[in-house]
């Protein structure tokens, strides 16, 4: 499938990059999360080594902005210069400069317990992708923390079953610990880092955005085989549906989408994920509308076909960090894509999205704000190679 002729050469992207100073040991008496400023240089030995642990999870957008940038930073610092920590059987990342790290068995206090230990053995600083630090570590071994968002704070409506309240519990602690030993904080927009000034008080010069972005669905290939004669789910036609992709946590807005259908029924609603959408559907009297087509878990390369051939792409949701779907909807082709109108979503996807008001649109495709400019346009303000460039000045390298 070829690309539009605005969506090609992204990756050339050349920004200046923003350096900062967590280099080595500066002399002076600083506060437990400040580093004073110096030189950027290249260690002796590594300073960093990343907790690998999101390597044994399912690859979610957390989980995506840690393999993508890391394997940024591989090929823009030194070899050597930066580890990674995994237990035994994670799959193991192929780098060139980033030395793999092998500690311990994998287990649920991996890294509470194996990957704080190595640092301290070590001597190294964590650095640490995914919202979870080491609870215990030395003080000499604290790091860079990335935070994505305080969802769990800002909204504990969210979880109010005994797993959501456990997980809210655990994550909270999580957040009160960044805010407290975390040297520098990384987060996704602005708009997180005002809200975990807001409910943490951290300083905003603590606290760098570096953001998502899209390249990473150039190595995808669409599987257009999907449309081909009856098709796999022959109710859809090119250009001719709305696709979303779905789960049942409450941010994600899985019921709007189901009142656009009932409102809408005209046409087509593609809804992809796994769980129990459907059963969901029926506890909100809303399962037999035939024109919804459950996709159930779609493949990357059936997801870019859809994306690239659906009438516009939704993303209703209540609260989010960034919201990478709509970023890689549209780097695969979609022609649109209509998004909530909240602080977060302007910040990312500025005039190049359709808004929906949540406040006073339960679910209408016809009120919402179309989109003032192509957004094929919004690609260029994101790229993998220029956020680990910015990770890596927070490094030192």
């Amino acid at each position: 499938m070829s690309q539009p002729k605005k969506l090609q050469n992204l990756t050339n992207l050349q920004d200046r990059t923003v350096r900062s100073s967590l280099a080595g040991t500066c002399a002076g008496r600083v506060k437990p999360w400040q580093v004073e400023d110096c030189a950027p240089r290249t260690p002796a030995r590594p300073l960093y080594a990343v907790d690998g642990w999101f390597l044994t999870q399912r690859v979610s957008g957390i989980q995506r902005y840690a393999i993508e940038i890391l394997a940024e930073l591989d090929r823009q610092i030194p070899a050597g210069s930066v580890e990674i920590v995994l237990p035994e059987g994670a799959p193991q990342p192929v780098y060139d400069n980033i030395r793999v790290v092998v500690q311990g068995q994998a287990n649920p206090l991996w890294e509470q317990r194996d990957y704080p230990r190595y640092l301290a053995g070590a001597g190294r600083r964590w650095l640490c992708m995914c919202n979870v630090i080491p609870l215990h570590s030395p003080d000499a071994c604290r790091g860079i923390a990335v935070w994505h968002d305080v969802c769990y704070r800002a909204r504990p409506d969210f979880y109010r079953d005994p797993r959501g309240r456990a997980s809210a519990a655990w994550h909270r602690l999580q957040y009160r610990a960044m805010a407290a030993r975390a040297r520098r904080i990384v987060t996704v927009s602005e708009f997180s880092k005002t809200e975990i000034e807001r409910y943490y008080g951290v300083p905003g010069e603590r606290i760098t955005v570096i953001y998502n972005a899209w390249q990473h669905m150039q190595r995808v290939a669409a599987d257009e085989s999907i449309f081909a004669g009856a098709g796999k789910w022959p109710a859809l036609r090119p250009g001719q549906y709305y696709f979303s992709m779905a789960n049942l946590l409450k941010n994600k807005n899985f019921p709007w989408v189901l009142r656009a259908a009932k409102n809408t029924p005209e046409a087509v609603f593609a809804i992809a994920g796994g769980g129990s959408l459907q059963a969901e559907a029926r506890s909100l009297g809303l399962a037999e509308l035939p024109n919804v087509v459950y996709l159930g878990y779609v493949t990357d390369e059936e997801a870019k076909a859809l994306m690239a051939h659906c009438r516009a792409f939704l993303f209703p949701t209540l609260y989010e960090g960034f919201g990478i779907p709509p970023l890689e909807a549209i780097a695969c082709g979609a022609p649109a894509v209509l998004v909530s109108d909240t602080p977060c979503m302007r910040e990312i996807y500025g005039p190049h999205a359709g808004y929906i008001d949540l406040a006073a649109n339960p679910g209408n495709l016809r009120q919402i704000t179309p989109p003032a400019a192509d957004p094929a346009a919004v690609l260029t303000r994101y790229a993998w190679r220029e956020s680990a460039r910015r990770l890596a000045g927070l490094m030192g390298l």
